[in-house]
């Protein structure tokens, strides 16, 4: 029989992880539901996208006649740069406004300010799994090798993307809370950044000597790295374990520190 201090007018007192786990699931549902749930073609397009870009990119390095880089297949080289993107730029664009956008639900007691920034990290990262396993079926079905040829190096690459977006985006609730247009400064480094992370280029295509524009980025390196992982045909001459994993550490712990400082903030 449970003691006093484990029962509450006989319903079993639940611990503050448990709190936050039914917590983070309730919002699941509801975030879930708000996103997905309003739209017929709501999943349609979480897939879409990323194969329009590739698309577009493809074709327009088939009408240059690039049908390869370093011996990959034109989608395959794509892929493997546009769907990490995707990810980071997602994950800090619903994480940045996790905390900003359910302020009303900070009313009720067991809401946390980190539940709704779990919450939508969880559904980025599910959706992307899906979105990754949907279009590398697809390319397997078209003929396509879509084994990675090293499995440990390519999720530990994927990995410390996560670990990234997930310290930068917390930092940027703290950023919105302060200056409530940072999703617009945000959406506008997004975009060139895009271009200079290596989606549709390997390091090996640049001259040695103009590396050093690029690989003050992390997402440079990770992408790289990633390709080095995924392709036997393809080695980097950039990426850096250290560098990547350096990053991930600093951003990680500066998005802790400035949520905990400003946790009462959040709240309020």
């Amino acid at each position: 029989m449970q003691n006093s201090s484990e029962m509450i007018h006989g319903i079993p007192r639940r611990n503050a992880f448990k709190i936050m786990c039914d917590t983070v699931h309730a919002l699941l549902m509801r975030e879930v539901k708000a996103r997905f749930g309003s739209s017929k073609l709501g999943y349609f397009w979480v897939i879409a996208e990323p194969l329009a870009q590739a698309a577009v990119l493809g074709l327009l390095f088939t009408l240059i006649g690039r049908n390869s880089f370093a011996n990959v297949p034109v989608a395959l080289f794509l892929f493997t740069g546009i769907l990490p993107f995707k990810l980071f730029s997602k994950l800090l664009s619903q994480l940045s406004v996790g905390i900003a956008s359910n302020k009303a639900l900070f009313a009720y007691r067991q809401v946390a300010p980190i539940d709704p920034v779990i919450t939508r990290f969880v559904i980025e990262i599910a959706t992307y799994a899906i979105v990754y396993l949907v279009i590398m079926a697809a390319l397997a079905w078209l003929g396509f090798d879509v084994v990675p040829d090293q499995l440990l190096p390519f999720f530990m690459a994927n990995g410390l993307l996560i670990i990234i977006s997930f310290g930068l985006g917390l930092a940027l609730c703290a950023a919105v809370q302060e200056w409530e247009d940072t999703p617009k400064l945000l959406a506008m480094v997004l975009t060139p950044m895009f271009y200079l992370s290596g989606v549709f280029f390997a390091a090996t295509m640049i001259p040695a000597q103009y590396w050093y524009l690029l690989t003050w980025n992390p997402i440079f390196h990770i992408i790289e790295l990633s390709r080095d992982a995924y392709f036997v045909s393809y080695t980097t001459p950039v990426g850096d374990w250290r560098y990547v994993m350096l990053c991930a550490l600093v951003l990680l712990f500066l998005g802790l520190g400035l949520y905990r400082i400003n946790r009462v903030r959040f709240s309020a």
